[in-house]
This record gives C-alpha cells, sequence and structure tokens, in this order.
C-alpha cells in the first residue's frame, strides 16, 4: 500500500514538473491562455477561436465583492486580428459571469489594464476596440444598457438590471492591441461611466462623442 502511495506521489509530482502542464484556473484556446491567477474569481472553462462568429466564451465564478482579474496571455502580432478592424490584434469575448457572492449586482463595470493595478490608457494601444468608423459588438444579457470609457483609461459599465445572488450575467465584447507586449488584464472594477450606449444600439456597440 505504502509503495503504491509513493508512486501516486511520484506521478503528481512529474505532472507538476512537466513543461507545459497546465496550472489549476488556467485554460489555452486557440492561441491564447486565460487565467484566475489574480484571484476573487474561479475559472471553469473557455473555448472558441475570438471571431465575431465564433467568440471566445469564457465561464466563470465571481466570488468575492473585490477585483476580479482575467489574466489573458498570447496576444501577439501573430495572433492577428480576428474581428476585422484596423488594429494590429484583435478578438471578439463573451463572458458568462455567475454571481456567487452574497449580493445583487445592478450594474457591472470592467477595465482593461496593460499592467495590473494601472488603468490602461489612451496611448497605450489597447482598448475595446476604439477607433473611427468602429462599430464595435458590445452589449450585454441581463443589463439594458452600457456605457463605454476610452479616456483616460478604457472601460465598460453594464447597467439598468439585477443579477442576484446565483444568477448569471453574459457579456458579450471585443478586445484590441497595437502593441501587443505580455499578458493584459480585463477586471471588474468599480469605474465612473460616461458616454452613454443606447440599449437600441447595444448589439452593435458606439462609439462615444
Amino acid at each position: 500500500m505504502r509503495g503504491v502511495a509513493r508512486r501516486a506521489l511520484a506521478g503528481l509530482l512529474l505532472c507538476l514538473w512537466l513543461p507545459g502542464a497546465a496550472r489549476a484556473g488556467e485554460v489555452s484556446a486557440a492561441g491564447l491562455v486565460f487565467s484566475d491567477a489574480e484571484g476573487g474569481f474561479v475559472l471553469e472553462s473557455a473555448t472558441g477561436t475570438g471571431r465575431l462568429d465564433d467568440p471566445f466564451v469564457v465561464v466563470e465564478r465571481i466570488t468575492g465583492n473585490g477585483e476580479a482579474a482575467l489574466t489573458i496571455t498570447g496576444l501577439t502580432a501573430g495572433f492577428g486580428n480576428r474581428i476585422a478592424t484596423a488594429h494590429l490584434t484583435g478578438f471578439a469575448l463573451t463572458k458568462i459571469v455567475r454571481n456567487d457572492t452574497g449580493q445583487a449586482w445592478r450594474d457591472f463595470p470592467v477595465e482593461l489594464e496593460r499592467h495590473r493595478g494601472e488603468g490602461s490608457t489612451y496611448d497605450d494601444g489597447l482598448s475595446f476596440a476604439q477607433g473611427p468608423h468602429v462599430a464595435r459588438s458590445i452589449w450585454a444579457e441581463g443589463f439594458a444598457a452600457g456605457r463605454v470609457i476610452d479616456e483616460p483609461h478604457d472601460g465598460l459599465v453594464f447597467e439598468g438590471g439585477t443579477i442576484p445572488p446565483g444568477g448569471t450575467v453574459t457579456l458579450h465584447l471585443v478586445v484590441t492591441d497595437n502593441m501587443p507586449a505580455g499578458p493584459v488584464y480585463l477586471v471588474q472594477r468599480r469605474l465612473a461611466p460616461t458616454a452613454l450606449l443606447l440599449p437600441g444600439r447595444r448589439r452593435m456597440g458606439a462609439t462615444p462623442s
């Protein structure tokens, strides 16, 4: 019995040290790696290719009332732009989020970060497909409207609804990066909203004035 236990332990340690072995809370999908390493939520799955007709679908459970930062790595020039905008890289993302907290959500703010703890700036190349003449596919199931923020940081606030404990909200958005370098973070965070996205246009998005 002891020999069996030793062999099982040795096998587990070998798996942990194998190159490329997936860590808990890390999922690869069509060139990108999604991770819940920053905490605040549990990543359950990630599928898709990032195209508008086949977005990355990330399923997660938010368990706390603080920040919940999804880490995304692998976005490079070689990854390309899968949403047909003029940006160097880009992908479509559907984020299915279960409310595993004890409080109802009456809005859902998210923000892009190039460096953890610092909001994405106007000139860092990272955005929710910011640019002239871009139809942004940004909307939510569970909230009636959304607000897009392009300056001085890149953020979205979905509102006009309530997601009770145990409920689920589905966000549809696009992410682009003209200067990809290292991981990017999609963070649930409280923001000061600006530039209303009207409910009737939420499937196509809108560029703030």
